[in-house]
Parts: structure tokens; C-alpha cells; sequence
């Protein structure tokens, strides 16, 4: 009985196994896809600013404005040099807190 134990045991880690095996070569023959983030944050105030890289040549800068209650989310290209708004947000419908101001 309990050499049947041991062999279901060995049998279930050896597919466990099999399994993550091909996982791991599925997700790394495929391309060789990289993802780089890089984030920035400063606080002033008010005010928290986030900057991220979303591709070569255009950056995300993230601003919350924690008296107004608003996250607004701008996009600088630095090929054309413009600071371009992508949204605007009301954190308390966000979030579901208090009411959200105009």
C-alpha cells in the first residue's frame, strides 16, 4: 500500500514536471520579446508625478493632483517635442470614495 503511494507521488511530480518543462520552452522559443519599464516618481506638494517609457521614441508622464482628486495621464513624444494629454480621471469614481468633484 504504501509503495503505491510513493508511485503515484513520483508520477504526479514527473508530470508536474513534464509540464513546466514545456512551458518554459514554449515561452522562450517564441521571440525574444523584452519588456523594459522604467519608472520615475516625485512628490511635491499636492502633486505626485510618475514617468514611464512606453516605446522608443514617446514617454508617459502621469500626474496626480491629490487636492482636485484627478489623475491626469500625458504622453511626450520626443520626436515632434509635444506634450500631448491622453486622459483625465476623477479618482473618487474611481475608486468609489467620496463623491467626485468637477
Amino acid at each position: 500500500m504504501q509503495e503505491d503511494g510513493k508511485n503515484l507521488t513520483i508520477g504526479v511530480l514527473s508530470v508536474t514536471a513534464t509540464i513546466l518543462l514545456v512551458g518554459i520552452i514554449l515561452t522562450t522559443v517564441g521571440g525574444h520579446n523584452v519588456a523594459v519599464a522604467t519608472i520615475d516618481t516625485d512628490r511635491g506638494g499636492d502633486y505626485t508625478i510618475a514617468t514611464g517609457q512606453f516605446s522608443q521614441s514617446t514617454e508617459q508622464v502621469y500626474v496626480i493632483d491629490a487636492a482636485a482628486r484627478r489623475l491626469n495621464a500625458y504622453s511626450y513624444d520626443k520626436t515632434r517635442r509635444q506634450l500631448i494629454i491622453w486622459d483625465s480621471q476623477d479618482l473618487g469614481r474611481m475608486f468609489g470614495g467620496a463623491q467626485g468633484r468637477k
